[in-house]
């Protein structure tokens, strides 16, 4: 066996710095081990939204845009950039496959049906979309339209659906026609890992209706929020018996990402389907802005952009051996999305996935599965080591949506004993590397003091990146890097491999 010293890149998904230490769960842990190493090693901070990483301007990152910036080594611009500017220019009203499929339905009279995120956030939505489909719809004439709304409440404030409630009533009184047809927290419509029981309950309330509880988002949401029943965990809830989805109806799913909307999308036209019991429905169209999976045959109105020789790809290219982990919750980052957009395994690339464990919400789990993620590590570094690893901790970003800021700061001193235990193995005992950083921030801001509700969101802050080499051991000087794309370069040049074109900037 060669005597290999492993570069390896860690990824604390929503470990975002800020100084100030109020409501900062990152500040306020006990974390000796991240201290120690960012007053000994080389380190900076690196802009991880916006512009950064492809996105509208002072938009906070994802973990999705943040592992794609840095497994591409270049900043892409992001669907949601694409189409915010398609619509100012008026080319989005002007889509072939969106007229011609608006109108297709117009002559047959039946029901459009827009379901997706009621959010401004632009991570997995934009209510501004909403509204450009809307008037699409309406130009292109079609008088029957069902609003399907996913409250978000983790993206945006935990108790803030009615003002985007508000907001799509006051839109549709505008068009005249139209109605909001039924509200379900993005717990149930947005499941993205295999809980199909949440699923199917979003499915049911979306085609097989037979009663009413409620008539109104209003009646149903004080309703709701009497029982200490919020946004993101609101039950799918029917509001109407007319603007279920039938046959030849045609569907928009106006999500933008497709992680928390392949699920859904699969009990609508996957033929293969078998998750639950259900009749399927024939449907004129089902369109999406942009594709969810290569086995789903959607209408996608864009195409996401190309992205050669990835970090991974130019890796294998010179046939290093590479090691990919994460839990469930992050398994799709550290695949799918650091290599581009690209489902396929690549040569000498051995992926783990560590179950996440099943739970509401991680407030009794802050440790989430990290040990059994640093285990299968420190098992590979022994036993079968690899040039390259890839790790992700989902503890700082998934606590962190809880809002609880107490959880929060025990899953970030969970961190700081794994990365001791890396820090150990990688750099003390095999002379490796050691790169630390984030995909974007959450952790660092836990408190909103203008809603005066818990901040459950991600954050436009910046985030950390260290180099960990023994030979670097006090030399605190800043790095040359400044946004997450720099990443990949950097890594490639220590590495002593070539940098591609694409990755210059």
């Amino acid at each position: 066996m060669k005597n290999i010293k492993p570069t390896v890149l860690v990824i604390l998904d929503g470990f975002g710095y800020r100084k100030e230490k109020e409501f900062n769960a990152i500040a306020t842990a006990q974390t000796p081990t991240l201290t120690y190493l960012f007053q000994t090693y080389p380190h900076t901070l690196l802009q991880a939204a916006g512009k950064a990483v492809g996105l509208l301007p002072e938009y906070m990152g994802n973990s999705e845009v943040g592992h794609l910036t840095i497994g591409s080594g270049r900043v892409i611009p992001q669907p949601i950039t694409i189409i915010h500017k398609a619509i100012a220019t008026g080319a989005f009203f002007k889509n072939p496959l969106l007229t011609a499929n608006l109108q297709r339905l117009a002559r047959s009279g039946k029901c459009l049906h827009l379901m997706g995120l009621l959010s401004d956030a632009g991570v997995h939505s934009h209510i501004q979309n909403l509204y450009a489909l809307l008037d699409a719809a309406v130009e292109n004439g079609i008088t029957n339209i069902a609003v399907h709304a996913f409250l978000d409440g983790r993206d945006t404030p935990p108790q803030s659906a009615e003002k985007y409630l508000e907001q799509l009533s006051k839109k549709l009184i505008q068009l005249n026609y139209g109605c909001i047809a039924s509200i379900h927290g993005r717990f149930y419509a947005m499941d993205r890992d295999k809980n199909w029981e949440r699923t199917e309950k979003s499915y049911r309330a979306l085609t097989q209706i037979n009663s009413l509880n409620y008539t109104s988002w209003e009646t149903a949401l004080h309703a709701y929020y009497a029982q200490e029943i919020y946004d993101e965990f609101i039950p799918p809830t029917p509001l109407t018996l007319t603007h279920t989805i039938h046959p030849d109806d045609g569907i928009i799913f106006f999500n933008i990402r497709p992680d928390r909307a392949r699920q859904l999308a699969c009990a609508f036209i996957d033929p293969g389907f078998h998750a639950f019991e259900r009749k399927k429905i024939p449907l004129i169209f089902f369109i999406t802005p942009v594709p969810y999976a290569t086995e789903l045959k959607t209408i996608a109105l864009y195409n996401k952009p190309t992205t050669p020789n990835t970090l991974k790809e130019v890796l294998a290219q010179h046939n290093k051996s590479m090691f990919t982990i994460a839990e469930t919750e992050k398994y799709a980052h550290v695949t799918y999305f650091f290599n581009g957009g690209k489902e396929n395994i690549l040569p000498n690339e051995i992926r783990i996935l560590i179950p996440s464990i099943p739970t509401k919400n991680y407030i009794d789990l802050p440790k989430m599965s990290a040990p059994l993620i640093t285990q299968a590590v420190l098992n590979s570094l022994a036993n079968a080591p690899k040039d390259f690893y890839l790790i992700n901790y989902a503890n700082a970003d998934m606590v962190g949506h809880s809002g609880n800021f107490e959880a929060t700061v025990k899953a970030i001193e969970c961190l700081d004993q794994e990365i001791k235990k890396l820090y150990d193995a990688v750099v003390q005992k095999m002379d490796g590397t050691l790169y630390i950083t984030a995909d974007h921030g959450n952790a660092e801001y836990m408190f909103d003091i203008k809603t005066n509700q818990p901040h459950t969101a991600h954050t436009v802050n910046p985030v950390p990146f260290m180099i960990i080499r023994k030979e670097l051991t006090q030399n605190t000087h800043p790095l040359p890097l400044t946004q997450l794309a720099d990443i990949a370069p950097f890594i490639l040049q220590n590495m002593g491999i070539a940098i591609p074109p694409h990755m210059k900037r």
